[in-house]
């Protein structure tokens, strides 16, 4: 079963980025940014927007039951993600068992980011999230991948800047822009996490042929 882990982060991946984009034809439009709007904007846009009861100028948002149950997809996606994330590194010790919980009691928090508590949970997700990532960041020091070090500096950058924008509500015209691509280099982390530990489980039967 073990073996079989890593497919679970691209394939949920794979199934929220089609459902997201099947759902944003769904949205009946409207942002903060722009409140008359027709439809969906990938700019003006937050990802959220599309699970609220309503669009931005009172509609209906038929959109919602869909994107809720992305959502959902994408939350039990970053759980499997944050579970096989530790196997990247060579030896297991208290660090990778740390980035592991916490990581996976952080994407069980971001669950609840559909309910009216969204704004709370955006502030426990940031704060439970870095706390993941610090024994994460110790390790990657050791690493020996330097694109992926590389990208996954990025990804947390990015994060920071994301939730210090939201937070102080500094440049949050661009915040919705921002979002998407800190999300896409999320998107290839966790797929590119995900293809390594899929590698490194498939190299004892490589080497050792039946």
């Amino acid at each position: 079963m073990k073996k079989y882990t890593p497919y679970f982060p691209i394939a949920g991946m794979a199934l929220y980025l089609i459902l997201f984009t099947y759902t944003t034809t769904l949205y009946p439009g409207g942002s903060i940014n722009e409140p008359s709007a027709s439809s969906h904007s990938y700019f003006h846009n937050f990802l959220c927007d599309l699970m609220n009861p309503t669009a931005a100028y009172g509609v209906i948002n038929p959109a919602r039951p869909l994107a809720i149950v992305a959502h959902l997809i994408l939350s039990f996606t970053m759980i499997s993600f944050f579970y096989i994330l530790p196997e990247i590194f060579e030896a297991e010790n208290r660090n990778t068992k740390l980035m592991r919980g916490f990581g996976m009691f952080t994407m069980t928090v971001f669950i609840l980011m559909y309910t009216p508590y969204h704004d709370l949970i955006v502030t426990l997700t940031g704060v439970f999230g870095t706390v993941a990532l610090v024994p994460f960041f110790i390790e990657l020091y050791k690493y020996q991948g330097k694109r992926l070090k590389q990208l996954a500096y990025a990804c947390y950058a990015m994060s920071i800047i994301v939730f210090i924008s939201f937070q102080t509500k500094i440049g949050f015209y661009y915040l919705p822009f921002l979002q998407k691509i800190t999300f896409v280099l999320d998107a290839i982390w966790v797929i590119w996490v995900s293809m390594i530990v899929l590698k490194k489980y498939r190299l004892p039967a490589s080497t050792n042929p039946v």
